[in-house]
C-alpha cells in the first residue's frame, strides 16, 4: 500500500456503512456513511476495457472485470491484488503459473478498474461475490490468494466459503485492525492511516488523487510515494525498471476510474469484521516481511493465530513489495498445497 492517491465519479460512487462496532464507543455508534449521487461522487471515468479483459456482471447489474493469467486450463486459482491495484497485478505470474498448472483468475476489486463497488461494503458480501464468479467460470473448488489489502477479502472468501477453498495464500496482508488498535499495537502512521482517515473519505481521495496524477505525470515521483515508508529493500525493488512498469501500472489502471476503490478499502479494514477467519478449513500459509512497515505486523500475526491451519512465514529483511521478486516461491506452495494427496479437485 502507499503511504496513505485520484478525482471523483458520479456512476459508480458506492454507499459504504459500517458493519460492525469498532474499537471505541464513539466509532461503534457513529451513523453509517453513505455516498451520493453528487458533486463529490468518487469516481469519474468511463469503463475502459483492454484485450485479455474479461467481464462478468453479478445478479444485482454490478461490473465484476478479471483477467485470467497462467494456464487457463489449470487448478484455479483466485488472486486478490491489495491497495491499490488492479487485475494487471498478477500478470508478473503468468509464467511461473504456466509452468505449474495454476490458472490464475485475477478480478479487479471493489471499485478498481472495471468493477463496481457495492451499495454496502461488507466482507461477506465480497466472498459471496467471488462465490458468484467462481460459479460463472465453473469451478466448484479453487484455491485463493491474497495480497496486502487483499488479503481481509481472501480470508473471508476462505471463511464464508470454506468447503470449495483448497488453500489459502496470503501475501503480507491487512489483518483485524480492529481487534487490535485498541491495544497499543498500532504505529501512529498506521492508527492514523487504518483508523482515522477512514472517516474522512474525502481526504482520502485527495490523497489517492495525488497519487494518481504522480502515477501518469511523474512516475519516478510515484514510486517514491508508494515506498515512502517502506523498508530499503522495497526501494531497491521498485527502483528496478521492471518491477515499477508493471507495478505503477496496475497502479494507474486501479485507479483509472476514480477513489471509490481506496475508499471503500479503508472503510472496511477500519471495521471488525463480519467473517470469523475460525471458520476456515483450507491449508494456510502467511508470508510477512520483517521489515515490512506498510502494514501493521501485529494484526497480521493476529490473523495467522486465528486460522486453524496457517502457517506464518516472517521473511527477515524483507519489506511489502518482497512478492515482486518471490512470485515462485507462494506459486509453487499453493501449486503443492492443492494437489496434496488429502485434496479432491
Amino acid at each position: 500500500m502507499p503511504a496513505c492517491a485520484s478525482t471523483p465519479c458520479r456512476a459508480c460512487m458506492p454507499r459504504t456503512r459500517s458493519t460492525a462496532a469498532s474499537a471505541s464507543a464513539r466509532r461503534a455508534r457513529r451513523a453509517p456513511i453513505r455516498w451520493s449521487c453528487c458533486s463529490n461522487a468518487i469516481s469519474e471515468c468511463p469503463m475502459t476495457m483492454r484485450e485479455g479483459d474479461l467481464l462478468f456482471h453479478l445478479q444485482d447489474g454490478r461490473a465484476l472485470g478479471y483477467r485470467i493469467f497462467g494456464d487457463p486450463g489449470g487448478w484455479p486459482l483466485l488472486f486478490l491484488h491489495g491497495t491499490p491495484g488492479s487485475r494487471l497485478k498478477f500478470s508478473i505470474g503468468d509464467e511461473a503459473g504456466r509452468r505449474l498448472g495454476l490458472a490464475i483468475i485475477a478480478p479487479d476489486r471493489w471499485g478498481y478498474g472495471l468493477t463496481d463497488a457495492p451499495a454496502v461494503a461488507r466482507l461477506s458480501t465480497y466472498a459471496d461475490d467471488m462465490a458468484a464468479l467462481m460459479d460463472h467460470l465453473g469451478h466448484a473448488r479453487f484455491a485463493v490468494g491474497g495480497v496486502s489489502g487483499g488479503g481481509p477479502f481472501a480470508a473471508a472468501v476462505a471463511a464464508c466459503h470454506a468447503r470449495r477453498v483448497a488453500a489459502l495464500a496470503l501475501i503480507s496482508p491487512v489483518g483485524p485492525i480492529a481487534e487490535v488498535c485498541g491495544e497499543g499495537a498500532l504505529s501512529p502512521a498506521h492508527r492514523f492511516c487504518f483508523t482515522v482517515l477512514p472517516e474522512w473519505p474525502k481526504a482520502i481521495a485527495v490523497v489517492f488523487r495525488g497519487f494518481r496524477w504522480s502515477l501518469a505525470h511523474a512516475p519516478r515521483l510515484a514510486g517514491q510515494l508508494a515506498t515512502l515508508r517502506g523498508a530499503g529493500h522495497d526501494r531497491e525493488i521498485i527502483a528496478r525498471p521492471e518491477v515499477a512498469e508493471w507495478l505503477l501500472g496496475s497502479f494507474r489502471e486501479g485507479l483509472r476510474p476514480g477513489m471509490a476503490g481506496p475508499v471503500t478499502d479503508l472503510r472496511v479494514f477500519s471495521q471488525s469484521w463480519d467473517v470469523n477467519p475460525k471458520s476456515i478449513l483450507a491449508p494456510t500459509r502467511m508470508w510477512i516481511g520483517g521489515d515490512d512497515t506498510a502494514v501493521p505486523i501485529a494484526a497480521a500475526r493476529a490473523l495467522a493465530e486465528t486460522i486453524p491451519d496457517c502457517t506464518l512465514s516472517e521473511m527477515p529483511g524483507e519489506g511489502h513489495l518482497w512478492l515482486a521478486t518471490h512470485y515462485p516461491l507462494v506459486l509453487e506452495w499453493i501449486a503443492s498445497a492443492v494437489r496434496a494427496p488429502s485434496l479432491q479437485r
